[in-house]
């Protein structure tokens, strides 16, 4: 597999550029919905519709269908049930407050509070790279484990070649 195709590689690659808590969570949501639209491409009998009407089918009620078909674990469906509250915290809030944070990261083995250092210069901002990237990754080796392959990152762009 070439690395420039790994999906949590390309998250990775596009947080260089934006630092910030905003682009953090936005960029993982982005990067997630992404699998979930490949997996219901794989699953779902008329994925054009689902994908193809945002309105009906929004991030919430696509990750529903697809925990709902039993395509995605509990602890993952949670992890990006917290990602999807907190961008829209961050997409709606102008007042929005770290302290609603609880600093929660849920693995198939159970709950882990995600350890806040002193060292650490933004705390919200490491929190929330853990939290977006930890999932993508959940949610990439557990496609390989289910569906036999990485969801690969496809670029749209016509100047990415």
């Amino acid at each position: 597999m070439n690395i420039f195709d790994d999906i949590t590689f390309q998250y990775t690659l596009s947080l260089g550029h934006h630092p910030d808590e905003m682009s953090t969570v936005l960029k993982g949501h982005l990067f997630i919905e992404y699998i979930l639209n490949q997996i219901i491409k794989l699953k779902c009998k008329s994925p054009s519709t689902i994908l193809n009407d945002h309105r009906t089918y929004t991030f919430a009620v696509k990750l529903q269908i697809v925990y709902s078909m039993g395509l995605i674990p509990h602890h993952i469906y949670l992890n990006i049930r917290k990602i999807n509250t907190i961008r829209n915290r961050l997409a709606h809030d102008l007042e929005f407050d770290e302290k609603e944070i609880d600093y929660k990261f849920f693995k198939e083995d159970g709950l882990m509070t995600v350890p806040i250092k002193s060292r650490t210069r933004y705390p919200i901002r490491h929190y929330l790279r853990l939290l977006s990237g930890g999932t993508l990754i959940q949610l990439r080796n557990h496609m390989f484990k289910e569906f036999g392959f990485f969801p690969k990152y496809v670029s749209n762009r016509r100047d990415h070649a």
